[in-house]
């Protein structure tokens, strides 16, 4: 193996100038000028030589130089695979978070749903225990009654028992006639029914079809009995029975007797809907958009705000509060 070593540019320009001075010299037709300007040549070659002696490095700091940049090249690529490598990772990360993103927004939306109908659900239940209430309380009223005139029924049996054994006593037998007869007109005198009774007849009136009977029993709750517990919902259902009937323009006004008697019961959002469509109904279209409008922006989250929106397809935006 031949090892070639490195041609030392010092020497290359020594053997010129030699070269140079000898040709002259050999010559022999060299003037004192050429002699002249070839030694100022020559001194401005040694100045150049001693330039690049102290400036140029040497063959050892060349070779420290080549390993430090190859050190610093292979860095240089082991930082720009490393770099690649975090790149493709935080675009891995990126699309998993993309990912979890949407799972979790699909996560909630069902949550939501699944809350907005468990909500509907409480209502209607809470709605029919209200009335299983009512219809118990009405059924314990009507038991207290019977036992109390099942009392009464045996009392006078005992007290007729009595006069039967002891027939020659005109004293006892004439105070027995005597109780006999006030106690027989007492139960002619029916005792006035119960406003939950009523009511309940009237509103199972309405759920069998039957609205003209519905709306008599619920305004006697009205006239008979005022500002009681069944008001607003008297006066609710007979609105109702109206809008069943297709009678809309009593069931507007029905409606409106709610809004201003009861403008904070919890009817209103259905009250504000029902004559809403009542409108529709009569082909009065834009009271009925404004009437529909007004629910949705006073009560936005109520399942009749809901049913609004979908009726108007693009309802108006609510107004911002000042």
């Amino acid at each position: 193996m031949i090892i070639k070593r490195p041609v030392n540019i010092y020497t290359v320009l020594y053997c010129l100038l030699f070269t140079l001075s000898l040709a002259f010299l050999l010559s022999g037709c060299a003037t004192t000028d050429d002699m002249g300007r070839m030694q100022w040549n020559i001194n401005d070659l040694r100045s150049e030589i001693k330039s690049i002696k102290e400036t140029a490095p040497s063959q050892v700091e060349r070779e420290k130089l080549d390993r430090n940049f190859q050190e610093i090249r292979q860095a240089n690529e082991l930082t720009s695979k490393s770099v690649s490598d975090l790149l493709v990772q935080t675009q891995s990360l990126a699309n998993e978070f993309r990912t979890l993103t949407g799972r979790f927004e699909e996560t909630r939306y069902h949550a939501d749903k699944n809350s907005a109908e468990m909500k509907a659900e409480r209502e209607k239940l809470a709605a029919k225990l209200g009335e299983m209430e009512l219809a118990l309380d009405d059924v314990k009223k009507k038991v207290s009654h019977l036992e109390e005139v099942e009392r009464s029924a045996k009392k006078d049996e005992l007290k007729q028992d009595e006069g039967t054994k002891q027939p020659d006593d005109a004293a006892k037998t004439g105070e027995t006639e005597k109780k006999t007869p006030e106690k027989t007109e007492d139960k002619k005198e029916a005792p006035k029914p119960d406003v939950k009774d009523i009511y309940l007849a009237g509103y199972q009136a309405y759920n069998e079809g039957k609205t003209v009977e519905a709306r008599e029993k619920l305004s006697t709750v009205l006239k008979d009995y005022p500002d009681n517990e069944y008001t607003d919902n008297a006066r609710f259902w007979i609105a109702e029975s109206y809008y069943k009937d297709g009678n809309y323009e009593d069931a507007i006004l029905a409606y409106e007797e709610i809004l201003k008697k009861s403008p904070k019961s919890d009817k209103v959002p259905g009250v504000l809907l029902k004559q809403g469509l009542a409108f529709y109904a009569l082909k009065d279209e834009k009271t009925g958009r404004i009437i529909l409008e007004k629910l949705i922006q006073e009560h936005p989250k109520s399942d009749q705000a809901g049913i609004a929106k979908k009726k108007l397809g693009n309802p108006a935006p609510a107004k911002k509060k000042k």
